[in-house]
């Protein structure tokens, strides 16, 4: 069935894009800006683990997603809101503020394709019925 391939692919994206993205946060101390978030936002210990946290539980998810795809789509839902939200509140103005130079493009990028692609993948995977509730 296309639509649990595609769960299933955007799960072990989750897994490809956050396993070094949460090593680099749990081992590197590179500079005064969280890596992870483009070294724009301002290092502090909380918000390295407020996102340690958050990543860790949606790549563990994955990981559960990969063996049972039907179970864990509503993962994928809550990234699409999250990272709409950060690109609508937080790059949008600082773009419209300081330029394009200003925004944090790595993630922002990352964060665009996702908000793009997993809406696709969810529509395809409830059209061939692929959801659970």
């Amino acid at each position: 069935m296309i639509g649990e391939l595609l769960l299933r692919v955007a799960y072990g994206a989750n897994v490809v894009i956050l396993a070094p993205v949460l090593a680099g946060l749990l081992l590197a101390r590179n500079g005064p800006g969280v890596p992870a978030l483009g070294g724009e936002i301002a290092e502090s210990r909380g918000l390295r683990l407020l996102l340690v946290s958050l990543w860790s539980a949606i790549l563990a998810l994955s990981l559960a997603g990969l063996v049972a795809p039907r179970l864990f789509w509503s993962i994928l839902l809550l990234q699409i809101i999250y990272k709409s939200l950060w690109l609508a509140l937080y790059v949008a103005p600082l773009w419209r503020a300081k330029g394009p130079r200003a925004a944090p493009w790595g993630p922002a990028i990352v964060f665009a394709a996702i908000v793009v692609l997993w809406p696709v993948a969810l529509a395809i995977a409830a059209r061939d019925g692929a959801l659970s509730l």
